[in-house]
């Protein structure tokens, strides 16, 4: 069969049309993956033209560093208000030409302009809760990064839905827009004040190097130390330190004596000083820019003269007078300042506890050099502050502290420095310890529940209910930071407590485990624990898993009484989300509370 011309060309036409449609499928194909990738090249190069611009340095002095973190070496040194031009960013780095070389500065001591001179996308805030999560992405199921609470100030950089993305003095993340108040900028300017004698009202508290519970610690100043108000932001106090300016939360400052607080230091001349560090400078004057007149050393103890802006003045065996930074001091009182209290050798002490600890020298920290048992009677040498030097059987000297001890004077009758137990609440030193806290979270719960939030939460309702009972409190935290466990102990002893309760919650790799423990370390602990328990076991919904012996820090070394409470397990998901009520957290401090009633009923 013969076929037309134009009928073979249209088959070969479609032979050949099978062909092309293949390449053009490819090269469609490689146009949209082309296509695909441009945009988000072009939305980089965006981003990158958006932080060009120059930044101002905010920080009083900052490094300018050869590559983009903080292991680079360091290029040069800028300062404040200083501004230099942007030439490359990196994740949270800017490169700026600084005139003699280009070099990076970190962006969050920084403020940044557009290449316009409009201010970049950012806006600044102020947190309006405590124990605000700050989580890696815009979901409560994202991994909790910290907590911020309130009065921290952040910079706003982004926002997506109900979440925004902050940053602050060392971090970013996200947290929820309704805890941020935008508009409250975290630089505001300080008010100045007429120099002020403020009175610190607490121990161990920080001071910083700025307004914020984020920037670096400087020293401690303790209750009773006087210092130098110049200024003032929201929350703070600007004071002098030594040489410096530095800041305190204003919740610990006084300006004028509160009678219903507890008494103050005594005078100077009842108070010695104690080294705490291997040496130390004495200087002429109050400031780290004195004249070295001689040096000191870990231990040794000086009578203190006078105080100023937180510097002490000893005087030295040779005789002469200086000044030591009094952020490496331990005050304690002189035996002079305890009337009717005598060194006499007639005098003897009764051990009170088994376990006692007798130890080299008058502190806590010192040498254990031998243990008392209850009854056992000890001949007094001398008396140093708290403490008493004791002759040991064998001949060799020691110091017990007065506190867990009973004093026989002269005349034979029988003394004690421990407080007793009876007629309630009134006038009882109850120091609360919330379990951990700043870098010590503690543990994480299922959901993601921090233990220290929890613990400084319970403790705070328990302290607001012992006030009310007329007791005398002390929180060993009252804020998100760290403290050791030798400091908390410290406290203990200092206060010399009628009850230390240190709050805790639990956690197991069994999910499955619920319930609350109170743990104690030492005979005469056993009491507090039942009592303390007892009330636990009545009130909370939770299962009781009993009184246990602990060998825990802040029990183990405590001579005061001590227990330390697991009050739930944050491994058990349904536990965690009960322990996160408002409704438990009253429940167990009402607890606690009703249990040292019954201990101090007896």
């Amino acid at each position: 069969m013969n076929i037309p011309k134009e009928s073979s060309d249209i088959n070969r036409g479609v032979c050949i049309s099978k062909q092309e449609v293949k390449e053009i499928k490819k090269i469609i194909a490689t146009i949209l993956i082309v296509l695909m990738i441009f945009p988000m090249v072009t939305h980089e190069a965006d981003d990158v033209y958006a932080e060009s611009g120059k930044v101002t340095i905010s920080a009083s002095t900052l490094n300018v560093r050869t590559g983009p973190g903080l292991s680079y070496p360091v290029l040069k040194k800028v300062h404040k208000g200083e501004e230099y031009r942007i030439v490359d960013t990196q994740k949270d780095w800017y490169k700026v030409d600084t005139g003699s070389g280009e070099g990076w500065v970190a962006e969050w001591l920084v403020s940044v302009e557009s290449s316009s001179g409009e201010a970049s996308r950012m806006s600044e805030g102020q947190v309006n809760t405590d124990g605000l999560r700050v989580r890696t992405g815009p979901d409560t199921s994202e991994e909790i990064v910290t907590v911020l609470n309130s009065g921290d100030h952040v910079t706003v950089r982004e926002a997506e839905g109900d979440w925004l993305f902050v940053k602050w003095d060392n971090g970013s993340g996200w947290v929820h827009r309704q805890y941020v108040t935008e508009g409250s900028s975290g630089s505001s300017p300080t008010k100045k004040r007429k120099n002020e004698q403020g009175i610190i009202t607490d121990n161990s508290l920080n001071v910083r190097t700025s307004p914020s519970l984020h920037s670096q610690v400087l020293g401690v100043l303790n209750k009773g130390d006087q210092v130098e108000v110049t200024g003032s932001v929201s929350g703070w106090y600007e004071i002098t330190f030594g040489s410096d300016k530095a800041w305190v939360s204003e919740k610990y400052v006084e300006f004028s004596p509160s009678s219903t607080e507890e008494p103050a230091w005594p005078s100077s001349s009842d108070l010695i000083g104690i080294i705490t560090v291997h040496s130390l400078n004495v200087r002429d004057q109050t400031s780290l820019n004195g004249r070295v007149v001689g040096k000191v050393s870990k231990g040794e103890k000086y009578p203190i003269l006078q105080e100023e802006n937180n510097w002490y003045q000893i005087k030295l065996s040779n005789g002469k007078k200086g000044w030591v930074a009094g952020w490496y001091v331990q005050k304690t009182v002189t035996a002079s300042a305890h009337e009717g209290e005598t060194s006499s050798q007639k005098e003897k002490v009764t051990i009170l506890y088994n376990g006692t600890n007798i130890r080299s020298e008058a502190n806590t920290q010192a040498r254990v050099i031998g243990r008392g048992s209850s009854g056992d009677v000890f001949q007094v040498i001398s008396k140093d502050g708290d403490w008493y030097e004791i002759k040991l059987a064998d001949g060799t000297r020691g110091f017990v502290a007065g506190w867990v001890v009973s004093i026989r004077s002269s005349s034979g009758e029988n003394t004690t420095l421990s407080r007793t137990k009876k007629g309630g609440l009134q006038d009882k030193v109850v120091v609360i310890d919330p379990g951990h806290g700043g870098r010590d979270s503690g543990t994480t719960g299922a959901s993601g529940t921090l233990e220290k939030l929890l613990t400084m939460r319970t403790g705070e309702l328990l302290a607001e209910k012992l006030k009310s009972a007329g007791a005398e409190v002390v929180l060993t935290r009252k804020n998100d930071e760290y403290l050791s466990l030798p400091s908390r102990v410290s406290l203990s002893h200092y206060y010399q407590a009628d009850a230390f309760i240190s709050i805790h919650f639990d956690s197991i790799m069994d999910s499955s485990i619920v319930g609350h423990t109170t743990f104690y370390y030492q005979s005469h602990q056993k009491e507090l624990a039942e009592n303390i328990h007892g009330s636990l076991a009545d009130r909370l919904p939770t299962r009781d898993r009993g009184v246990r012996t602990g060998d825990y820090h802040v029990i183990r070394e405590n001579n005061q009484p001590a227990v330390l409470l697991e009050l739930g397990f944050l491994s058990n998901p349904a536990e965690e989300a009960n322990v996160n009520t408002q409704y438990f957290q009253e429940l167990a401090a009402t607890a606690i509370y009703h249990g040292l009633g019954d201990y101090f009923s007896d």
